[in-house]
């Protein structure tokens, strides 16, 4: 399977295909809603707090902001994503467009929330520059970010089995690493840059909740647009055996209960100050 042009067109393409939109918003619900407390209460939501809730995704952020009583801005750059942010967070103001140049005039915003969008921005540093842009002085920075190689849980088991079973040969398109920020130095040293301080980053724990230990594999397969890429290139035996070293990490690793399987999904919250 040939891999697409760019970065931006993968993500393009990919966020916008309703089945990946809907993959996400049901394979990531446990693991979103969770996050999304933590970026309310880092942003101190309130009614008195006007809050840009940035690509909005199925828009579980921008209902933990309205629960709140703020006054919240969803954007994102998919329809299809908007479509089931309109169904979960109806009490928000729905716009579509592009993160790296938003509509909005200087100093829009009292606070900006990401959960898990950073990874998508093509490029961080003007991603970021750009949020200080619409934050009034003083407004408030938060968002999410999965932990990636090497971390207990999902992800890191993802990556264990991609590594060892894999055609190495299917690669993504040049883009910026998905778990970089998770690097406090390195998120230091880029949110400085693009005007902020006060930046603290925190572990998060998290989890995904799937029904059937195979099932962890169609989360990533069906609701992740580079991961979805990556597996679609494998041959049905890898893919199989990929599928099967997930499952077994499930069923070892997870806490088994009455309505499935909790798989450890930890990230880390980053949040900031604009100067």
């Amino acid at each position: 399977m040939p891999n697409q042009s760019t970065f931006e067109d993968m993500e393009f393409k990919g966020w916008t295909d309703p089945k990946i939109a809907r993959g996400y918003a049901d394979g990531f619900a446990t693991a979103t809603r969770l996050t999304a407390r933590h970026l309310a209460a880092a942003v101190v939501a309130g009614p008195d707090t006007h809050i840009l809730d940035l690509c909005t995704g199925h828009g579980i952020v921008a209902a933990e902001l309205l629960a709140a009583r703020a006054s919240v801005v969803a954007l994102d750059f998919s329809d299809a994503m908007l479509a089931l942010a309109k169904e979960t967070a109806p009490g928000a103001t729905f716009v579509q467009g592009n993160a790296m140049e938003m509509a909005f005039a200087d100093q829009s915003f009292d606070a900006v929330t990401v959960g898990f969008g950073v990874p998508h921005f093509p490029d961080p540093a003007r991603g970021f520059a750009e949020i200080a842009r619409v934050l009034k002085p003083g407004g408030r920075l938060a968002f999410s970010i999965w932990c990636g190689q090497g971390s207990a849980g999902a992800f890191g088991w993802l990556f264990e089995a991609y590594g060892r079973l894999a055609d190495a040969s299917i690669k993504l398109p040049d883009g910026p690493d998905a778990h970089q920020f998770t690097d406090h130095g390195l998120v230091r040293e880029t949110l400085e840059a693009a005007g902020f301080e006060d930046i603290t980053s925190q572990d998060v724990p998290s989890e995904l909740l799937v029904k059937s230990p195979t099932d962890l594999f169609d989360v990533f397969d069906k609701g992740a647009v580079r991961a979805a890429v990556l597996l679609s290139g494998q041959s049905e035996d890898t893919r199989g055996a990929i599928r099967a070293l997930l499952a077994e990490r499930v069923q070892m690793l997870s806490r088994h209960e009455a309505d499935g399987y909790h798989v450890q999904a930890p990230c880390v919250m980053v949040s900031a100050t604009r100067c």
